[in-house]
């Protein structure tokens, strides 16, 4: 029966201990301390505080509690504070354990050096056996001086014979060369009587849990796109995305994720609580907008026709807690908006590849109505605080040929008439609205031009560069056409190098960020960004993908390069920079291209590639013998007297040759150039 060797003392099973639950602890308290950052980072940028905001934040909160209470109130908490408190309490208990050595010394029982003589090891037994023989022991302390001194006189036979000594110096032991033994990291109480317990629980652990764990994280790795959104929900878009459609049918199809009907499904009692919600969404329609509201029929699945309730009902800005909503009812409507925000990112991937034009532009208007809480139709001055319908229908009535609907209308009037608009509000709600339209970023184009680089003209089927000048705030002029810019320009290389100026560039030069857009209704923060992309409005049709930017602070140069046209002509393109955060800032611009034949190309200078002449006898002078006379001449050893000599036939040879390898030579330094 084989026989095992436990740890007695428990040190290399509380090693083992350790080391797994750190394996297991350390990526998880990462993971939440990177989460506790991302999540307060928000709050050093700068987040919009007017009281719209402020409210609208700690109503939010109230369904959705802090990512430190969430932290905190979660199995993940608990676990990691068990299980830091388990390896504090284990390396404790390792680094005040005192360890005894098992490892047999006779020098050190003897109290000796290993270079010890014999007559030094004499002495030190005989002076040894003096004090623990047994005879000499105190009484009591018979058997723990009998086994000390059972161990010196082994000690002292290994060292005095000389065959003994030397095994024990080769091998380490006194009988010579040992057979290869190994132990459990297991202290022995816990083994003896308790086999079965403890193979079943690492059955569980590594033969059932482990494969069980890795199995959920592939089944859920391949459920998921590499954007993190469900394959069935981006089949359900692929169905239902239509190259026509517009804002009404993109909702319905963003209604359909399967995101919303494994989180936020129709709970029991929540219908009569939808009902209401679809009545007052179809009273807001007609008296706003004189729209009906379709309402789904019960052959549409649940979840989808609350998702699409509860998203109209954002639009609308409709107070669903007045209609008897639950705080679940609320976190869902929270849940459907923040995760729509991620998933329309998907509807853009297909429209995008489709190169579908209009429904791309309808998908980017649609994230702007989810982050600002409006419905199409609504004037974009209503993303500022405290502008409600009626202060807007009386100034409009009072002002027909100056009606106001727009951010940059209210910034564009005097005082005067900013306050006889706003008079209804206080002074804080006043520096609430201007405060909030000046954190609006407002966009203009300073310069929109195409470049091949290295060439001075754009012919058929070259690589294209779109160079686009964006600028934060109003400028004097604006260029959108080849011709303007290579006249303000002077066709110079150096101001050609500085107009291609990447965004990290400048983001090394200007560290400053935009602050965090004011979008009271959204459950989050948002830093605003831009699509940036050309189309062709009469064909529908996306010509160059999007391009996202964000921190256009000042003034922004995006470079994005395209293959060109294979025809030559002069081509319109509508230039778009659609916001992903405000509405009514787009800008839509047509730009010009000019596409020119290959042979309009100017010739390239030609390059002076002479060299002094080299002597016949060096490697230089035979390589150059064989371009002028011919490989075989040059084997011969001829000279410059047997070129005067060779026939007409040989000299035509020599000369093609000679003009080939020069034309050869002038083409490579010309591209290198």
């Amino acid at each position: 029966m084989a026989q095992y060797t436990y740890d007695e003392q428990g040190f290399n099973f509380y090693y083992f201990l350790i080391s797994v639950l750190s394996l297991a602890l350390v990526p998880v308290t990462i993971q939440s301390i990177y989460s506790l950052y991302k999540s307060g980072s928000g709050k050093s940028k700068k987040i919009c505080l007017c009281s719209v905001c402020q409210k609208e934040r700690k109503k939010a909160s109230v369904a959705k509690p802090s990512t430190i209470k969430k932290l905190i109130t979660s199995p993940k908490f608990l676990f990691l504070l068990i299980g830091w408190v388990g390896v504090a309490l284990l390396t404790m208990q390792v680094a005040n354990a005192e360890v005894k050595s098992v490892t047999w010394d006779p020098f050190e029982i003897l109290g000796i050096s290993e270079g010890a003589t014999v007559a030094e090891i004499k002495k030190h037994y005989k002076k040894l056996s003096l004090i623990y023989h047994p005879d000499k022991a105190a009484p009591g302390e018979e058997e723990k001086n009998e086994e000390r001194f059972i161990d010196i006189t082994k000690a002292y036979k290994v060292l005095t014979d000389d065959d003994t000594r030397r095994n024990y110096e080769e091998y380490g032991h006194p009988d010579g060369k040992q057979s290869f033994t190994m132990g459990v990291a297991l202290p022995k109480g816990l083994v003896e009587g308790n086999g079965m317990f403890v193979l079943g629980f690492y059955a569980l652990a590594f033969g059932l849990g482990l494969p069980y764990f890795i199995a959920q994280w592939w089944y859920k790795s391949r459920r998921l796109t590499k954007d993190k959104i469900l394959n069935q929900t981006m089949g359900i878009f692929v169905k239902g995305l239509k190259e026509t459609n517009g804002f009404k049918d993109i909702v319905d199809v963003l209604a359909g994720a399967i995101e919303f009907k494994e989180t936020t499904d129709v709970r029991s009692g929540e219908e009569k609580t939808l009902n209401a919600i679809n009545s007052a969404i179809t009273e807001e329609l007609e008296n706003r907008f004189g729209e009906k509201f379709d309402r789904l029929t019960d052959a549409t699945p649940a979840y989808r026709r609350k998702a699409r309730t509860l998203l109209y009902a954002y639009f609308l800005r409709v107070d669903i807690a007045a209609k008897g909503a639950s705080k679940s009812l609320i976190k869902d409507q929270q849940f459907i908006v923040d995760r729509s925000i991620h998933l329309l990112q998907g509807l853009l991937q297909i429209t995008t590849v489709k190169q579908w034009l209009s429904t791309t532009c309808a998908i980017m208007e649609l994230q702007q109505h989810l982050l600002q809480a409006t419905y199409p139709g609504d004037d974009s001055i209503k993303q500022l605080p405290h502008i409600t319908n009626t202060m807007l229908r009386r100034y409009n009535r009072n002002h027909k040929k100056n009606k106001i609907s727009t951010v940059q209308q209210l910034c564009a009037m005097s005082e005067d008439e900013r306050k006889n608009l706003l008079k209804s509000l206080s002074n804080e709600e006043y520096l609430d609205v201007m405060e909030v339209a000046n954190r609006i970023p407002k966009l203009t184009v300073e310069k929109a031009v195409f470049k091949v680089i290295g060439d001075k003209i754009i012919t058929t089927g070259a690589i294209i560069t779109f160079i686009l000048k964006l600028r934060n705030g109003e400028i004097t002029s604006v260029e959108t056409t080849q011709e303007k810019a290579v006249e303000k320009k002077g066709d110079t290389e150096e101001e050609e190098d500085e107009a291609i100026v990447s965004p990290e560039d400048e983001k090394k030069k200007d560290g400053r960020a935009l602050p965090m857009a004011h979008v009271p209704f959204y459950p989050g923060e948002k830093k605003p960004c831009w699509w940036i992309f050309l189309g062709d409005p009469k064909v529908n049709r996306i010509l160059v993908p999007h391009k996202k930017v964000t921190d256009i602070v000042d003034e922004q140069t995006i470079k994005i390069p395209f293959p060109g046209p294979p025809k030559p002509g002069v081509y319109t393109f509508s230039l778009f920079v659609k916001s992903d955060t405000y509405g009514g800032t787009d800008i839509l611009q047509d730009i010009k291209l000019k596409v020119q034949d290959p042979a309009d190309l100017p010739e390239e200078e030609e390059v002076d590639d002479s060299i002094s002449e080299p002597e016949e006898d060096s490697i230089a002078g035979q390589m150059k013998m064989m371009r002028e006379q011919g490989f075989a001449t040059a084997l011969a050893g001829g000279g410059g007297k047997d070129k005067k000599e060779k026939d007409d036939s040989d000299s035509d040879s020599s000369s093609d040759e000679g003009e080939d390898d020069a034309n050869y030579v002038t083409e490579s330094d010309s591209d290198d150039e």
